[in-house]
């Protein structure tokens, strides 16, 4: 069998992996990267499908192991170049998936599994196991062929206690171990953090405590995802007789998902309309909403900038960020909360509450997944170089061989071959940067002018011309950046624009 990871190696977000057996390639998890303020005008990064896409007939069918973003936000793209890619995952995952392709005016193919199923694509025979994480229905997948048996875990944690009682499944864990495992591929986002991450219900008592507090309206901001945490705000804000509102198109078409399916538990009358919040005092309100990370045109960002239709705060308010603070976004996140505290609202997050809890399993939760499946081979995903390393050495720990631990990077091709695996070579995979509605046509050397413009700044001229007569007519217009509004003569750059213009013209031919 052959493993080659076309993203979330060495990164936070954009998780896609191949597995190709006798000809035919089963993928697992197509998901997004968010840019950073190094990205400029990118509103998403993909994965490179260059590598599958001269054989995506031989496509068996693409799993998702739960529904966050970084897991399925690429799925439209992907289907987009060959549609009847059958996808296979657990109800609220596809449910999601499926809302998000409508948008493509896409319709997938879904096969729905659940904890303990097994279903056959092609020549892989794939079992699937329950895991915990923050959002509902999340599953592992166990890769059978006769050339050996492979486990990605995709994002999980072993929450003992968690809100809908669906544990990870250690006991079917511990029976693929026993039977035995090949590549265990897992998550290493926690892999530093020593220790069990705590339950999701341990957040409720700090939550709890802002509520009580709370004196004006409360604003709520996670991932449109995030269904265990948004159930959390929902009870706590019925115990306090406030009214949620759920903020942003995501947000509103994620939670009618999860509560059409049954997964979140929506009292009635609990939620009200956007438009109607005018029937209401501040502290009758809970608004949920997007742009935890700093996102400046999800809907925090939006009210931290004052420029939100629906919403806004200021003294008396509480903003509630609860969700964990994906690496590479602290400038961001660290801007929108004092632009929130300027506006006078009080900001409770990670900081100076036990807001959140990780959805990722923390390094003694992994050390307890290497013993009972005790692999002959480690490939740490999902995480920045030195959460795959952390998670290398947890294998290493428990017995795994050294020299059988692959720490690859995207690209990179793994080979496993009568129970070893090694990195044979590697394939161009690069980041494919969505703008608007063009789809890997910006390049490095774009973004780098873009970055250029908005640190140097612009110059352009309006250049009125008659082309009859070849000459200029009328007054230039010039407009500039405002960083270089105060250092250039604009007067003088249309005397300059208009002689450049009038001279090319009269010396030039028409065209």
């Amino acid at each position: 069998m052959r493993v080659v990871a076309l993203g979330g190696l060495g990164e936070i977000g954009r998780n896609m992996n191949t597995i190709e057996y006798n000809g035919q390639l089963l993928l697992i998890d197509c998901g997004v990267l968010f840019p950073t303020e190094k990205q400029p005008g990118v509103d998403l990064i993909l994965p490179d499908f260059d590598y599958i896409r001269p054989r995506l007939d031989k496509v068996q069918a693409l799993v998702l192991t739960h529904g966050h973003e970084d897991h399925i936000g690429a799925v439209p793209y992907l289907l987009r170049e060959r549609p009847d890619i059958p996808l296979i995952g657990s109800k609220l995952t596809l449910a999601l998936v499926e809302a998000k392709c409508e948008e493509f005016k896409l319709k997938p193919k879904c096969i729905e599994v659940k904890d303990g199923q097994e279903v056959k694509a092609g020549v892989f025979d794939l079992r699937f196991i329950s895991v915990t994480h923050s959002i509902p229905d999340a599953l592992a997948v166990v890769v059978s062929t006769p050339a050996g048996k492979i486990i990605d875990t995709g994002d999980m944690k072993i929450d003992p206690l968690p809100l809908d009682k669906r544990l990870t499944n250690l006991r079917e864990f511990a029976r693929e171990g026993e039977e035995g495992v090949d590549l265990l591929m897992m998550d290493s986002t926690n892999a530093e953090v020593p220790g069990f991450v705590k339950p999701e219900i341990s957040v409720a008592p700090a939550l709890d405590l802002a509520f009580s507090e709370a004196k004006g309206k409360i604003v709520v901001a996670s991932f449109s995802s995030h269904v265990h945490r948004v159930q959390q705000v929902v009870d706590i804000a019925c115990k306090y007789h406030r009214h949620v509102v759920f903020v942003g198109r995501s947000m509103v078409r994620n939670m009618q998902i999860a509560s059409d399916l049954g997964y979140l538990k929506l009292p009635k009358d609990a939620v009200v309309d956007i438009k109607d919040v005018g029937k209401y005092k501040d502290n009758q309100l809970v608004y949920i909403c997007t742009g935890s990370q700093g996102e400046p045109l999800a809907a925090l960002g939006r009210i931290a900038n004052g420029e939100h239709r629906d919403i806004e705060v200021g003294d008396n308010d509480t903003v509630i960020l609860a969700s964990s603070l994906i690496p590479g976004n602290e400038k961001e996140v660290y801007g929108i909360i004092n632009k929130l505290v300027n506006l006078g609202a009080r900001v409770v997050n990670r900081d100076n509450a036990s807001i959140h809890v990780s959805g990722h399993a923390d390094a003694g939760e992994l050390l307890y997944m290497y013993n009972i499946i005790q692999p002959k081979n480690a490939m740490p995903i999902h995480g920045e170089a030195r959460h795959q390393l952390a998670n290398g050495l947890l294998a290493i720990k428990t017995g795994v061989d050294p020299k059988n631990v692959i720490l690859a990077r995207n690209g990179d091709v793994v080979d496993l071959y009568k129970s070893k695996a090694s990195i044979v070579g590697s394939v161009p995979c690069q980041y494919v940067y969505v703008d608007g509605s063009s789809v890997g046509e910006v390049s490095e050397e774009e973004l780098e002018k873009r970055r250029q413009l908005s640190t140097d700044g612009y110059v352009s001229a309006f250049v009125p011309v008659d082309l009859k007569k070849c000459k200029v007519v009328g007054e230039v217009s010039v407009s500039a950046s405002p960083l270089l509004q105060r250092e250039v003569d604009l007067k003088r750059i249309q005397q300059i624009a208009a002689d450049a213009v009038g001279a090319e013209m009269q010396g030039g031919e028409k065209s």
